[in-house]
Formats: structure tokens, C-alpha cells, sequence
């Protein structure tokens, strides 16, 4: 699946004109597709009232070449001129071919009666205003046109992204048009791997428009989903001499009074998805708590900074944070856990909270970080609400990376990882269900496990989100999401692995 910004897909745009194809060819190409899937979508056309709002460039191109095939195709087509004349030649071109055939030309700076008038009683709508290069805000000129046709009783497709998204980023403007359709041209772009953020855009659907396929040579991929084929082979086999400590050394400092629970589920977790040896990482008072649910692991005590160095030994991945509380003593053990580990080291939950204080002690940090904050905990170390970070998720997630050099994994409805190289992984596997206390718990347990096996950080992470959401996937259908409890997805991961590894 190749997914793209707004600038790369102009740059793939430019490219395919190497090849026998012109812009205005893309353009009537794009408006076609957009016109089948419409006719597909709702069988005929044929007598339906449409109404085009185009914008003045390339958008709105596309917007009129599909206002002219659906009129040849029977429906009775109206164009609304959202921002005045095309600005750009082919788009004039376009809408010069659409006036010859008859169709309607209103304006809605200079006839905006008539304009209501068309939209109070129409069956389809196109949106085709601002396309794929929208960022910002709508004016409130616009966001009467936007008001309108969400407010219509009437089929909305969009043409590339609705009107309002900003493409890249998934920030959605005030007043952003609601789509039931979304067509996206040639490639995806970053917001249309967010449909659970974006209700805006309704289905969306991909549209070939005709560009070769040389045009995407060095075009960098630096956002993408995943699948299964990425997953299980990335996930280390084991050799057939392992031993114990050769597939995994991992510490999990983890665990508190009232938060035993945490502790349990994350090192239960970091067992289960393969690390050979798992040393829990307990205060001594919930030792007896904790033992009697985790016979495979072998325990030690860090009740201040001065244990760290002794549990560190040997370790090929540390997990810190999972129910170990806040305060000055827990922020003392996890600046000394970042000061001396010379190995991966996953920072979840209270770990985050400890560094809510001063982030920077992860810029400064010697070895390689992972983060897997939640919205709220996103919201406190960014120093920010939980509304701003859910405006534009996967640019929060990739401005933090780039900041403190480290992985992010931003947990939620489709959970985002960046790395500080600029790659994004977008999730689509998950459901409901893990929307529960313990959650974030079991992968960081996966997670810390196949880093201590020896995956890189950022295939680790993508690999774990993928697994947790998939086998939460498979639990639903045994337990539905009511039902079914953070630990129980264990054994649908036990067999996941089973079916694609051994």
C-alpha cells in the first residue's frame, strides 16, 4: 500500500509527465474514475439532482470533469464556483467544456440564492474545494459552503480528501465537510489511515488515474500500514541451540503498591511473546503479591536509584514504568535507568508520568528510547491538552520523535508510530476492547520482548501494536469486546504465532 503527502504526490504528479501523460490528462482521468465510482456506488444516475462545489485549483478541475460525465450519464448537474474562476489553465479548460455541454455555472460569491435554492433539493454532492493541499483553518466566507453541504440530505463524495482535512497531518478544520465517500486519486495519503479519527471522510476508496509506474521511483515511503508478511518475518526464529538468555534478557521494572496487577500483565506478556528470561523488577512489599501469579520469572528489588545499576547486568531490554507509581524516588530510578543502560530501554505509563518534571533527560539519554504514551499522558509531556493532541495525532507523534530522538508509540483508536528518521506507522488492527485498564500493560510486555529477541526499536514497535490489535481482533470473536480482559488476547497471540511462525 503506498501512502504519500500532498508535496510527494505533486512530485509523482511532475514525474508522470515523463511519460507520455499531461496534467490535464490526470485531471480528466481523475474526474473519470471519481464518475464510475459514483455510478457504481449508487447503481444509476440518471435523473438525480447533483450539485459540484469546486474550488479554483486542480481540485476543481476534477470536480467539473466529473460533473460532465455524470450529465452525460443522465443526472441534472449544477456546478457551484466556491472561490470564483479556475485559476489554473486546465481547470479552465475543464469548466469551459462543461459550459458547452449546458451545464449550470453558479457562482457563489455573486448568486448565493441560487445557490441555495440548488442545494436545498439535491440527491448527490461533490466536493472538490480544496483537495489535498488544504492546511490551516476554512475562512467563514467558506465555512458558509461547507455549513451547506453538510447540512444537505444528499450523497457527499469527495474528491482526494474532503474539504477541511489537511491530508497530511489528519488535522481536521472547524466547519470540514463530512463525506460519505471519500475517493482518494492514485495513492493514500496520511489522513485517510485515520478513519477512526476522521469521520469525515466516510469510506474511503482508491482511484487509479493512469500514472506509470516508473513515476514512483525515489519517491521515499516514509508513512505506511503494515501486514502480516512484515510482522512474522521480522519476529526472530529461534535457533536450535537457544538457550534462556540467548532469546531475550529483559528487566521490567514494574509494578507498586495498588498497581500489583501491572506488573503481572506486562512480564506475563514479555513470557508469552518469547523472551527467555524475564526478571520482574519489584519493590520488595508487593514481592509476596506478585510471585505467587509469575513462577517463570525470577525477581529482583530496586527500591531506590542505587539498585538500578546491579539490575541492569546483563540485560538486552529494559521496560520501566508499567504501575510503579510517581514521585521523587520513582523519577530517581528511571533517570538512572536512562543514564546507564547500553540497551533499548520502553518507557510506558508511570515511567511517562516520572517524566512529565523534564523530558529532556530522553534527548540526553546514551541509548535507544521507546515511549508509549496514551492521549493524556501525550497531553502532559507535550504540555498540552488532550483536544490539541487529538487535532493532529500523527503530527504530534512525529514532532516528538524528531524532538527527543526516540520512537513514539501514541496509543489510541489506530495507534501511531514515529521514529526520529521520519518513518510513520499508521495501525489498523484493534478494536473497542482493549479500551481497558491493563492494556497498555500487555504490550508493553510484547513490545520489550521482541526488542530483548533483537529487533530494532521501531520494527519492534510496529510489529507489537500490529500483534496486540490483531489478537485483540481474534479475542473479540471468542469473548466480544465486553467481555474479554486485557490478558485474555495472550492466547490469541499464542495462535497467531503458532499459525504463521512455530
Amino acid at each position: 500500500m503506498r501512502i504519500v503527502t500532498s508535496k510527494q504526490m505533486k512530485q509523482i504528479e511532475k514525474n508522470s509527465i515523463q511519460y507520455q501523460m499531461s496534467y490535464l490528462r490526470l485531471m480528466e482521468n481523475a474526474g473519470c474514475a471519481a464518475a464510475r465510482f459514483i455510478v457504481d456506488t449508487l447503481h444509476s444516475v440518471a435523473g438525480l439532482r447533483c450539485v459540484a462545489f469546486c474550488g479554483k485549483g486542480n481540485n476543481g478541475g476534477d470536480g467539473f470533469v466529473v460533473a460532465r460525465k455524470l450529465s452525460e450519464l443522465g443526472a441534472d448537474v449544477t456546478i457551484i464556483l466556491a472561490e470564483g474562476e479556475p485559476k489554473t489553465e486546465d481547470a479552465q479548460k475543464m469548466l469551459q467544456l462543461a459550459r458547452e455541454m449546458g451545464l449550470s455555472v453558479y457562482s457563489f460569491e455573486n448568486e448565493p440564492e441560487l445557490v441555495n435554492g440548488v442545494v436545498a433539493d439535491v440527491d448527490i454532492i461533490i466536493d472538490a474545494i480544496f483537495g489535498s493541499g488544504f492546511h490551516g483553518e476554512i475562512d467563514i466566507r467558506r465555512r458558509q459552503l461547507t455549513t451547506m453541504i453538510n447540512a444537505a440530505i444528499a450523497a457527499v463524495f469527495a474528491l482526494d480528501v474532503p474539504s477541511g482535512i489537511n491530508c497530511d497531518t489528519g488535522e481536521a478544520a472547524d466547519g470540514a465537510v463530512n463525506a460519505d465517500f471519500t475517493i482518494a486519486f492514485d495513492s493514500y495519503k496520511p489522513a485517510h489511515m485515520l478513519p477512526k479519527y476522521l469521520p469525515e471522510l466516510g469510506q474511503v476508496t482508491l482511484a487509479s488515474i493512469g500514472i506509470d509506474p516508473l513515476s514512483y521511483e525515489n519517491i521515499a515511503q516514509n508513512h505506511f500500514v503494515t501486514d502480516d508478511d512484515f510482522v512474522y518475518s521480522h519476529i526472530p526464529q529461534k535457533a536450535v541451540d537457544a538457550h534462556k538468555t540467548s532469546t531475550g534478557r529483559l528487566l521490567n521494572i514494574a509494578g507498586g503498591i495498588g498497581c500489583t496487577g501491572a506488573a503481572i500483565l506486562s512480564s506475563t506478556a514479555a513470557l508469552r511473546s518469547g523472551a527467555g528470561y524475564v526478571v520482574t523488577a519489584v519493590p520488595q512489599a508487593i514481592y509476596p503479591i506478585v510471585a505467587p501469579s509469575l513462577i517463570q520469572s525470577p525477581f529482583c528489588f530496586i527500591e531506590t536509584a542505587a539498585d538500578v545499576a546491579s539490575a541492569l547486568s546483563g540485560a538486552s531490554a529494559v521496560a520501566i514504568g508499567c504501575g510503579m507509581g510517581t514521585g521523587q524516588r520513582q523519577r530517581g530510578i528511571l533517570e538512572e535507568v536512562l543514564y546507564l543502560a547500553k540497551c533499548p530501554v520502553v518507557i510506558d505509563a508511570d515511567g511517562i508520568n516520572n517524566l512529565a518534571m523534564d523530558i529532556s533527560i530522553v534527548s540526553d539519554a546514551k541509548c535507544p528510547v521507546v515511549l508509549t504514551p496514551h492521549f493524556g499522558e501525550m497531553a502532559r509531556i507535550c504540555r498540552t491538552s488532550v483536544k490539541e493532541i487529538q487535532k493532529a495525532p500523527l503530527l504530534c507523534a512525529q514532532e516528538l520523535a524528531a524532538q527527543l530522538h526516540a520512537t513514539i508509540v501514541l496509543k489510541g483508536a489506530h495507534t501511531i508510530i514515529a521514529s526520529p528518521d521520519g518513518r510513520t506507522f499508521i495501525n489498523q488492527t484493534g478494536n473497542p476492547g482493549l479500551a481497558k485498564a491493563g492494556s497498555g500493560d500487555v504490550l508493553t510486555g510484547i513490545l520489550s520482548s521482541l526488542i530483548s529477541q533483537g529487533m530494532q526499536p521501531f520494527d519492534a514497535a510496529v510489529s507489537a501494536v500490529y500483534l496486540h490489535g490483531a489478537a485483540a481482533d481474534r479475542c473479540v470473536e471468542r469473548m466480544s469486546e465486553y467481555f474479554m480482559q486485557p490478558d485474555d488476547i495472550l492466547i490469541d497471540l499464542g495462535r497467531l504465532l503458532k499459525e504463521h511462525i512455530r
